[in-house]
């Protein structure tokens, strides 16, 4: 193993932390590392021939060097250089080094939506798509709730000490919600088919995260080997781009993905996470009320991921989950 070409081709890229007898310490190029500035440098890369890889201890990522190599810089022939493919035949990958992560979470099962059943629901997904998305198309959609809970044995309903959600609370979202249940089975997000109830938004988290990352709802865009991800605040904000396509991204993009938080950093930390992501293009679908003051300070937080970053607003509504869709760009960022 060529342990110069190594180092410096991690101080190239900007991730050399220090180094000791048996490891180059780095800032995990795939979680970001942690968002403590000086507590960054969770990757361990070994400089034993007899085992090449890297461990995050910070997300649990494991890799093969070869493979942490071709990530950050595209390139087989660098990682070659590093690494021989026949060093790497005689390498002892141990499981407890190279073992794939563990499971963020329980998945559950996700009721069929069937075509004669909840009309109104139906033809609120339908209006809020424009007519262009049928329920079955959109992932982890729900409309059964009371068949979702009984088909994973979730008791969670109740008046009662440590019940998610109050029986009056689950009345209404069984009557007039559609949910969303995000991509690790975490969180279920609902949202009330009419405006004017009392409770219009739910987020109920059915368990914990492993990796305690934020989990988030998305939908693939037509590109699974691109780096470009567009980013929102809202599920409906994702619908209402991906149907009408205002930004002509769809075929473009990797994933859409939205966190139902403020927290663009913790979403796209996930995102990269989940995607094995190094350096990517950001697009974002902004709410009315974000200045550029907060994206300068979200760009300067994640200058390790982000290669080129675009933030859109509609002229016509809040958000982009309001018809019709006016796409403006902010300018003038000072990126």
């Amino acid at each position: 193993m060529n342990v110069d070409k190594l180092r410096e081709l991690f101080k190239e890229q900007g991730l050399f932390v220090k180094e000791t007898s048996k490891n180059i310490i780095c800032i995990c190029p795939l979680c970001g590392d942690h968002p403590n500035p000086r507590k960054r440098g969770h990757l361990y890369v070994s400089t034993d021939v007899e085992t090449p890889v890297a461990h995050c201890f910070y997300c649990n990522s494991a890799m093969r060097i070869s493979n942490l190599i071709k990530k950050i810089t595209g390139s087989n022939n660098l990682a070659n250089e590093v690494i021989s493919p026949e060093e790497e035949k005689k390498a002892k990958y141990t499981s407890s080094r190279v073992k794939k992560a563990k499971e963020r979470s329980r998945k559950y099962t996700i009721p069929e939506i069937k075509i004669n059943e909840y009309p109104a629901k139906r033809l609120y997904i339908k209006r809020r798509s424009r007519n262009k998305l049928a329920p079955e198309r959109i992932p982890n959609l729900i409309f059964d709730f009371k068949n979702f809970l009984y088909m994973n044995n979730l008791d969670i309903v109740g008046d009662g000490e440590g019940k998610l959600i109050s029986n009056q609370e689950f009345n209404l979202i069984t009557q007039t919600h559609v949910g969303f249940l995000s991509r690790h089975h975490t969180i279920l997000f609902t949202r009330s088919c009419d405006d004017s109830s009392w409770m219009k938004f739910k987020k109920i988290p059915l368990q914990s995260d492993n990796f305690h990352l934020l989990d988030y709802w998305g939908m693939r865009g037509g590109s699974p080997n691109n780096n470009l991800v567009v980013l929102a605040e809202g599920n409906f904000d994702i619908i209402g781009e991906f149907v009408t396509n205002s930004l002509k991204l769809r075929d473009e993009a990797r994933i859409f993905a939205s966190g139902n938080s403020f927290s663009y950093s913790s979403l796209l930390k996930s995102v990269c996470f989940d995607e094995n992501l190094y350096k990517c293009d950001v697009v974002i679908l902004s709410d009315d009320d974000k200045k550029p003051e907060w994206y300068r300070k979200f760009r300067l937080n994640n200058s390790h991921v982000i290669q080129n970053l675009d933030i859109w607003a509609n002229s016509a509504g809040k958000d982009f989950g309001q018809f019709p869709i006016r796409p403006f760009k902010y300018k003038d960022m000072n990126f």
